[in-house]
């Protein structure tokens, strides 16, 4: 008769226990015991886990939850009770209950029937600690209550717990008689908060924690009552105990507490078929109807559809994809924009005719088998990209047609991790912000552990090791670190399910915060997380917001609205010269998977001309392949020879120069040399990509045999699989690699021909806390493209775009509510524009007419369309805010309410764009810099924000900020702070450098700095000066920009060698003026590739005097010809 403990807490009873499931298990089997239960708190996010290890380790699970009810005869006070699950029935029982009892956090009467109605199915324990039935007894009702208990949850067998304390108290003796009398059965009981007495400090803090309470270290050697026991000594003990009799009754209750939780294969929901067709008719007709519309009815394509549906249905997945394709016919109906894919879905040419994707798989070579093959049973896995902002909608479409019943979202756990936890330990025990921020600012971000940490860092170590209260701190957060701390939804999961879900899986509340165009009570979360979810068999679906694709949809939208055009993006030519000139140039700004410094300084030196580029510089630029990088330029660029690992691979190899660049190569090199099916070779990829050292030899055996067989010899086979399998690790999903390489062209493209509409569209998507906002800002103005100033008149609540420019959106000014913004328009559009600062001021009323608003439109320059200037409005603010105050709301402004206006005159322009920045977070007067633009598009200086790279550059800047130091040799040097009209950057100026420059630096005066830009201590980018000029060296490089060197080539120098000369001067005397070759007597311009000017001071033109005659030589103002 052994015994068990029969409340248990895990971690998964939030905050409440320090119990993790994989050391329960272990610990219990150490302990004696032959069944475990776990019993959390109102939930059952741990069951299947707990079950599996459980069953691994031979160990019987039992399967319960605790919930707080109050009784009928006392319904202010409240108790625990635990119900237990009685084989498969009482399994979905106590997934109903859990779910019934997460809708509100309390016991319902629909519980209570519930358990009326399955009673056979249940059991139920009262435990003693805090319950009526205890207090009972002292007051001589113990057998009333207890009969009032039964009479409630009638039909159901209920159990009380009876400690091993209150068998040594002998309070079990004294109220034995009412217990039995009530037809109630005593139990040996026990409960379990952590899993050692040593935790119980442990277990105090987590519980400090989720109350917000402090603690002091003076109790930590104390030991807690409700560690898991050792089940030996509780079994003797019982034993010895009133005949056993509580220890027997134990062993009855629990013999028929068999769980046994179906782990299956997922069980797919059938689609609602129309016509009375079956799944497999209806899928074929689609595709077929999509084939004539699309135009791809060669044989390639009529054979290969016929064997992926042959594939699709042998496996069962028809429904599969017509559920898919549904979400997505759902989408494009309601103008939803859709992505191009993501995964080796993309592979598919079935969902690429339901428009499931949106890469054709023939012409990009990608395979149905690396998604689907019959050698392989997995679930075809198709992630679903929607906008960010329309994922709501998506997913209400799912509720709508599949029914609340039968669709939750998938809920996730936050965890305490390592920052997290020091935090909150050192907040329970009262510590100051210092103590806390040096724990935690020499924590990394990611996933990194405190173990980790004191071993990697030093500066961390030394703070634990520097007191005996700081390693206690340290010792108590790593006991609690990991632990869940709260419970969210997936970003990305959906489960779907034929029957009703809470027969296999519970169900819980989802947050307020998640609603949106869906009624809170419509919307659930499976208790299960991600990986138990699939292993019970329900269809598990990501659909995932993506901001790129809300970018992409209002892109679109604002070039249609300036345009006047329709533009279907999926239509768009592959090979247009704009957009490649853009990725060449590595403006990439904004483009999706091509923003990062290092992707950029790839494309500038790949110079990309075509789609595959694209495509290779996704798969290449990962650890691993990112070393091929340097070889894949140099034979693109036919610097370095194209090398096969053997000539049969050439054809597979060729597009990538003889570089295995995609999993798919590694596939179709296995199927072209050894004869394996693409089916055969996705399981070789698989085994090379998971290390399984026993399945590579036998797939080695395997490829020499088959590559023996085709007349290969052994040395060759031996070679090119050596090559596979090294390579095979750093091979990229193409599938995957050609659908994001899609949406980034598309997203390029709009770039690079309607710039316009696609930096609105970029102003709207991004946060105005970005620090990416000021680098797309900074270069649509390189464009020409003006950001005007929000407008009281003309601004809406976002960035809108006109045939001025992009105007600023109201909702971009720090300090303006939503709700005044709209009634801003509102008014403006029932009453038209505002005349001036006063009409607004009256028509806006008192509600909105206060000084902190109105100055914060001020300094974002909303009113500057009225003529007045920024400080005279400001100086006046008070006057009319207290006027409209006392006259009330005025929507006809009459002259005797006009405040008399004192003028001021108008602020310094870095005053004014000081205070810009402050409330927009940028600036939309013109910095003092923006005049030496011109010199940027020459390429001569570079504006701050737009660095990616180290390299020797020039800025033209503001020095804002001037700090000199003295180094540890008593030498001087000075850090200072340079703005231009981007951002600002940290120039450093050593010692050696400081004499030369030392009359140039004055705070607020403009400068030309040069030096060579390199990443500071922090990461940040610095400049170490070379060089300072004064501004009338920029004027004159300005008045040079503006100026064209003409060289007229005559016809018998019309040469090679002659270009050669020419171009061998322009690249030495390099500068700012713009050089143009045109033969004589013509006005046609000789093609040539000067990626830069010229200087015209140097020595550059009598150089071309004596190569060309000086009447070919001509330097001229104003645009080329």
């Amino acid at each position: 008769m052994p015994f068990t403990t029969l409340q248990v807490f895990s971690s998964y009873s939030l905050l409440k226990s320090t119990i993790r499931l994989n050391e329960y298990v272990e610990t219990g089997k150490l302990l004696g015991y032959k069944q475990l239960a776990l019993t959390d708190d109102g939930v059952l996010h741990g069951a299947v886990e707990f079950y599996e290890r459980c069953i691994q380790n031979g160990i019987q699970p039992i399967l319960g939850c605790t919930f707080e009810i109050s009784w009928k005869s006392d319904a202010s006070r409240k108790e625990m009770l635990v119900v237990y699950a009685k084989g498969a029935k009482g399994y979905e029982s106590i997934l109903k209950l859990s779910t019934l009892y997460q809708q509100g956090l309390t016991w319902t009467t629909e519980m209570t029937e519930w358990i009326a109605t399955h009673s056979e199915d249940v059991k139920i324990v009262l435990p003693p600690m805090d319950s009526e039935w205890v207090a009972a007894h002292s007051k001589g009702k113990l057998e009333s209550v207890l009969r009032a208990v039964k009479e409630e949850l009638s039909g159901v067998d209920i159990a009380v717990g009876i400690t091993r304390e209150m068998v040594e108290r002998g309070e079990f003796d004294t109220m034995r008689e009412g217990i039995e009398a009530a037809g109630v059965v005593p139990v040996a009981f026990s409960v379990s908060r952590y899993l050692n007495t040593t935790d119980y400090f442990s277990w105090k803090v987590l519980q400090a924690i989720r109350l917000g309470e402090t603690l002091s270290f003076t109790q930590e050697d104390a030991t807690g009552s409700e560690s898991l026991p050792e089940a030996t000594s509780m079994t003797k003990m019982f034993q010895a105990a009133v005949a056993g009799v509580l220890l027997s009754n134990l062993e009855q209750f629990t013999k028929d507490l068999v769980v046994e939780i179906p782990l299956r294969d997922t069980m797919l929901p059938k689609f609602p078929v129309p016509g009375g067709k079956t799944s497999a008719q209806f899928l074929y007709e689609l595709c077929e109807a999509a084939m004539l519309e699309m135009g791809v009815t060669t044989p390639i394509y009529v054979n290969r559809l016929k064997e992926e549906l042959a594939v699709i249905h042998e496996m069962g997945f028809d429904d599969y994809f017509l559920i898919v394709w549904d979400i997505m016919r759902h989408a494009r109906e309601q103008g939803i924009q859709t992505g191009a894919g993501r995964g080796s879905a993309a592979g598919s040419l079935v969902a690429y005719l339901l428009h499931i994707t949106g890469v054709d798989p023939i012409r990009y070579n990608l395979l149905f088998e690396r998604f689907l093959n019959r050698e392989r049973y997995t679930m075809p896995d198709i992630d679903l990209d929607f906008p960010d902002d329309k994922r709501e909608d998506i997913l209400a479409y799912i509720v709508s047609k599949y029914g609340n019943q039968n669709v939750a979202q998938i809920v996730t756990f936050g965890t305490l991790g390592a920052k997290q936890v020091i935090r909150d330990v050192c907040k329970v025990f009262g510590e100051n912000i210092i103590t806390v921020q040096k724990f935690s600012n020499n924590i990394a971000q990611g996933k990194v552990t405190l173990e980790q940490t004191y071993k990697e860092n030093k500066a961390f170590r030394e703070h634990v090791e520097s007191s005996e209260r700081n390693r206690k701190l340290y010792q108590v957060a790593r006991a609690l670190e990991g632990l869940p701390r709260h419970s969210s939804v997936h970003a990305a999961g959906v489960v779907l399910s034929q029957d009703v879900l809470t027969k296999t899986v519970p169900l819980m509340k989802r947050d307020k915060g998640y609603s949106a165009s869906l009624q809170e009570a419509d919307w659930m979360l499976t208790q299960y997380a991600m990986q138990a979810v699939e292993k019970v068999g329900l269809l598990k679906m990501d659909l995932l917001g993506l901001s790129n694709l809300t970018l992409l949809h209002k892109a679109i939208q604002q070039t249609q609205k300036i345009t006047k055009k329709a533009i279907e993006i999926t239509k768009i030519p592959l090979d247009d010269t704009r957009t490649f000139e853009l990725f060449q140039k590595a403006q990439t700004n904004g483009i999706f998977q091509f923003e990062s410094d290092g992707i950029r300084r790839v494309l500038k030196d790949m110079k990309p001309t075509e789609f595959e580029d694209l495509v290779a510089v996704l798969a290449l630029y990962r650890p691993g392949p990112m070393e091929q990088i340097p070889h894949f330029i140099n034979r693109k660029k036919g610097t370095e020879i194209v090398q096969y690992p053997h000539a049969s691979l050439q054809k597979i190899l060729e597009p990538t120069y003889g570089i295995l660049v995609y999993q798919e190569q590694v596939m179709q090199a296995a199927s072209e040399m050894a004869g394996f099916s693409l089916g055969e070779a996705d399981i070789l990829r698989r085994a090379i990509g998971k290390k399984n050292s026993d399945a590579i030899a036998a797939q080695k055996e395997k490829f020499v045999q088959g590559a023996l067989s085709k007349g290969y010899k052994q040395e060759d086979a031996e070679t090119v699989y050596d090559y596979i399998e090294k390579f095979a690790n750093y091979g990229f999903n193409k599938s995957h690699a050609v659908a994001y390489a899609m949406l980034s062209y598309q997203l390029a493209y709009l770039k690079a021909n309607y710039p316009t509409a696609f930096f609105t569209a970029l102003f709207q998507n991004a946060s105005a806390k970005s620090a990416k906002l000021q680098d797309y800002l900074v270069e649509a103005r390189q464009l020409g493209i003006k950001i005007l100033p929000p407008s009281i008149n003309r601004s809406f609540a976002d960035f809108v775009a006109d045939d001025s420019g992009v105007i600023v959106g109201l909702n971009n000014i720090k300090g303006i509510r939503r709700d005044f913004v709209e009634s801003i328009v509102k008014n403006r559009y029932e009453y038209g524009s505002f005349k001036g600062f006063q009409d607004f001021a009256y028509r806006m009323g008192a509600q909105y007419t206060k000084e902190p608003l109105l100055l914060a439109l001020i300094n974002a320059g909303a009113f500057d369309e009225f003529g007045e200037t920024r400080a005279t409005l400001k100086a006046n603010v008070d006057a009319v805010a207290k006027s409209v105050k006392f006259h009330g709301l005025n929507l006809s402004l009459e002259d005797d309410l006009e405040v008399a206006f004192t003028h001021v005159e108008e602020e310094p322009l870095l005053k004014r764009i000081e205070e810009e920045i402050e409330v927009l977070g940028f600036s939309v007067s013109p910095h003092p810099s923006s005049k030496y633009d011109p010199l940027v598009k020459s390429g001569w200086i570079t504006p701050i924000q737009t660095v990616f790279e180290e390299g020797y550059m020039r800025f033209v800047g503001m020095i804002v900020d001037i700090r000199k130091i003295s180094t540890r040799k008593g030498e001087q040097m000075a850090y200072v702070t340079l703005q231009d009209a981007s951002g600002m950057m940290d120039v450093v100026v050593f010692s050696s450098t400081l004499a030369e420059v030392y009359q140039h630096l004055q705070q607020n005066t403009m400068v030309l700095a040069e030096g060579r830009v390199k990443k500071g201590q922090k990461g940040q980018w610095q400049l170490q000066l070379n060089r300072m000029y004064p501004m009338s060296f920029a004027d004159k490089l300005l008045e040079d920009s503006a100026k064209r060197l003409q060289i007229a080539i005559r016809p018998e120098k019309h040469t090679p060698e002659v270009y050669a000369e020419i171009k061998q001067l322009v690249t030495k005397y390099k500068g700012v003026t713009p050089v143009e070759l045109f033969l004589v007597n013509s006005k046609t311009l000789v093609k040539n590739s000067f990626a830069n000017g010229v200087n015209l001071e140097s020595k550059l033109i009598p150089s071309l005097v004596d190569i060309l005659d000086k009447e070919c030589i001509k330097i001229v103002n104003g645009k080329s010809l």
